[in-house]
């Protein structure tokens, strides 16, 4: 599988044609057919994320973007989330508030508040929300980023947020089947909600590109996440990035058996955002 413009737009317009079109998450409720999510989680560059916006709104597809919210610190950011906004696609909020605040439920929940005031200062409504998963972190005392909805004083505060990696299902009474595109290669995610808990790698089913994945879409409900930050113009620029993500990854995983390294890596995560 490249990940390159180019494919990205053969496989919307594949979907078009067959008469497939994807809806934001916050559209979907108990009453809605049979669907398809194009999910994006936005940690970097939001221009990229803009490019895959215009490309499935030329094709009539309208995704869900979930953004982090440093990026809208920049004003450049912001524009261009509006303009993904106004296609009509979702623009909400990519959360690592547990990781950020050490695993403090209470400071979590304030950070949450923050940012949830900063998203809709510049005009954008919080309805669902996905937790990011900061591979290389060191936790201690909590499982990961999807604690923070997991916790019932946090839901009974957002009752009408849900987050898709915790309790979307529960509130939107559905069904899904979830495909991913980490590790630089789509897979579709044995128990999305608790791979967090239960160390279910093995059972993940990998897809060798797009047109495998086109192929099981007329089984069911499905959420396609990708990151936008991975997408490129070029197959030669976007192999040179895999081979040099493969080779952080290794050596992350090699240094990361030392404790000592391994605090060092935990303190920077973020670093893991840029590949």
């Amino acid at each position: 599988m490249v990940f390159v413009y180019t494919e990205w737009e053969r496989f919307c317009k594949s979907l078009a044609d067959n008469n497939i079109h994807s809806i934001p998450a916050m559209s979907v409720n108990k009453s809605t057919e049979k669907y398809l999510v194009l999910k994006h989680d936005v940690e970097t560059d939001v221009s990229k994320a803009l490019v895959l916006a215009r490309i499935e709104n030329k094709y009539g597809h309208k995704g869900s973007f979930y953004v982090q919210a440093y990026l809208l610190d920049n004003e450049r950011n912001v524009s261009m989330l509006r303009e993904i906004q106004e296609m009509g696609h979702e623009v909400s909020y990519h959360h690592d508030v547990m990781d950020s605040c050490g695993g403090d439920l209470e400071l979590a929940a304030k950070e949450f508040e923050k940012n949830r005031n900063k998203f809709a200062d510049n005009g954008f409504d919080i309805i669902t929300v996905c937790q990011h998963g900061n591979p290389i972190i060191n936790r201690i005392g909590y499982t990961s980023n999807r604690d923070f909805f997991r916790s019932d004083s946090v839901r009974q505060q957002y009752p009408f947020i849900s987050d898709i990696m915790v309790n979307f299902k529960e509130l939107r009474q559905t069904e899904y089947a979830y495909y991913s595109d980490a590790g630089h290669h789509f897979k579709l995610i044995y128990d999305p909600l608790n791979n967090d808990i239960v160390d279910s790698d093995d059972k993940n089913i990998p897809y060798k590109g797009l047109d495998a994945l086109f192929e099981v879409l007329s089984d069911g409900n499905c959420i396609i996440s990708t990151h936008p930050h991975r997408w490129m113009k070029s197959r030669v620029l976007y192999v040179l990035r895999v081979a040099f993500f493969k080779i952080v990854k290794k050596t992350v995983k090699l240094v990361s058996k030392i404790p000592f390294i391994k605090k060092i890596l935990s303190r920077y995560y973020y670093l893991a955002k840029k590949i």
